[in-house]
């Protein structure tokens, strides 16, 4: 990928994911094109940078996010495998610098969940293979990118651009699903999650990876300083990326981003100087009202629906008396699978035929705790505690990384209302345990470390 976007600037390669988005929609064989282009690109990259590091962040940001895309656009070789490059990645860097690896916690962690493997016993109509894949690809995906990423160091500057990599399939994405879905009023007829909204594909992981966008966009609006085509265009796209997310009618991902800016902007408000200060009170106020802007009109373009969906109404504007829209109930059979076998669980891939022969319905929670407590048993809860409390412990040692909360509650907000399913959580949560360093270049005239000590 560096051979592509070499000497380009940041608004050319946002114009030509742009382009892309719409050779995608217009030329579907084009997304297979595109998933092995950008494969084969990031190992020639990573293979050739001077910078380890850099590069396989660089690569697994843009293809951890461009996931989502490739599925909705038939794109992928085969459907798990941007979890496997993250794996890939995470042991060639561990390859290249051994002794600056430092996360062995995760290979415990990842290591447990596959103890679950030798305790479960599949019948003979059961697919054990694509069982085990599709239900550990997520966790061992994150243990290993995790393992290299542990109190890995780089610098705040180097960061921001890992960052702005990870934009430019949401861009491409953006462009495919307007032109999928040119008119909204035409596909909302009530308060669900829209498939026709979301690009044809799941809103729950469409507006996931749509809500990693707005974090991004805002924070980087916030931190930059940009020349005003550029300032234009992000903030555009901002407005965009908020519409067809909302349009989504999956609130996970859209409120989960939203929790995220939050904490970033609070823990950059207390640790700024006047400047910075200044520059959030002006940023929110223009973020308000182009919020307010792009609200209104998103209520204008589902008839009003997007309002009861959030107010958690049906259509008709009747609330509805499970918030949780019967998740809570399908965590609740998980739990009780748990209770039922409480050392090793029920096994892996098994909670789904629990619950169709308990209740008759054959659903996923999309909840990873409950999932890892009721398959795992008490090594899915050991697991997860390390998962939980490493990256909180490495804080207490590493205070630089001013996106740590921001990236922490991404990850665990989305596992718990998306599960593993993707390739996003394991890449965020990754750089949630990244070592920032200092530097004495400044960003937004501010330097770095009026932000980030």
């Amino acid at each position: 990928m560096s051979i592509i976007y070499k000497n380009k600037s940041e608004v050319s390669l946002i114009l030509l994911h742009a382009i892309l988005g719409m050779l995608i929609y217009s030329i579907s064989f084009s997304s297979i094109l595109y998933s092995v282009i950008i494969t084969i690109g990031s190992f020639i990259y990573i293979f050739s940078a001077k910078d380890k590091t850099f590069a396989i962040l660089v690569s697994a940001a843009y293809l951890a996010v461009s996931d989502v895309f490739l599925r909705m656009t038939g794109g992928l070789l085969f459907y798990e495998l941007h979890k496997y490059l993250l794996i890939v990645f995470a042991l060639i860097g561990a390859f290249y610098d051994l002794k600056g690896t430092k996360g062995y916690v995760y290979l415990v962690s990842t290591g447990l969940l596959l103890t679950g493997i030798a305790f479960t016993e599949f019948n003979i109509t059961e697919n054990a293979r694509k069982m085990i894949l599709f239900n550990l690809s997520g966790g061992i995906s994150l243990g290993f990118f995790a393992f290299y990423c542990y109190k890995k160091q780089l610098s705040l500057q180097k960061l921001n651009k890992v960052l702005f990599y990870s934009v430019l399939p949401i861009v491409s994405m953006l462009v495919y699903m307007i032109f999928y879905t040119p008119d909204l009023k035409g596909v909302i007829v009530d308060t669900a999650s829209s498939h026709e909204a979301s690009g044809g594909f799941g809103p729950n992981q469409v507006a996931t990876v749509l809500g990693f966008g707005i974090f991004i966009l805002m924070t980087r609006l916030i931190l930059n300083k940009y020349k005003k085509t550029q300032l234009i265009i992000e903030f555009t796209l901002l407005a965009l990326i908020t519409f067809r997310g909302l349009a989504t009618f999956s609130r996970g991902g859209i409120l989960a981003a939203f929790i995220a800016i939050l904490f970033f902007i609070v823990l950059i408000y207390f640790r700024g100087n006047k400047p910075v200060v200044r520059k959030i009170y002006k940023m929110l106020f223009f973020f308000a009202i182009a919020g307010v802007g792009v609200w209104f009109y998103t209520v204008s373009q589902t008839s009003g629906m997007i309002e009861n969906r959030y107010l958690n109404k049906n259509a008709a504007g009747v609330e509805k008396e499970d918030i949780t829209t019967g998740r809570g109930d399908l965590i609740a059979i998980e739990l009780q699978a748990f209770f039922e076998n409480p050392f090793l669980g029920i096994g892996v891939g098994k909670s789904k035929q629990y619950r169709l022969d308990r209740t008759g319905t054959l659903a996923a929670s999309h909840n990873e705790m409950s999932r890892l407590v009721s398959e795992h048993g008490a090594l899915g809860i050991l697991s997860f505690l390390i998962l939980f409390f490493a990256p909180l412990l490495l804080r207490l040692q590493l205070r630089n990384n001013i996106y740590f909360y921001s990236f922490f509650l991404l990850w665990l907000l989305t596992i718990n209302h998306s599960a593993m399913r993707i390739a996003f959580p394991s890449f965020i949560y990754g750089l949630s345990l990244l070592d920032i360093t200092q530097n004495k270049k400044k960003l937004n005239e501010q330097k770095i470390n009026t932000i980030s000590k």
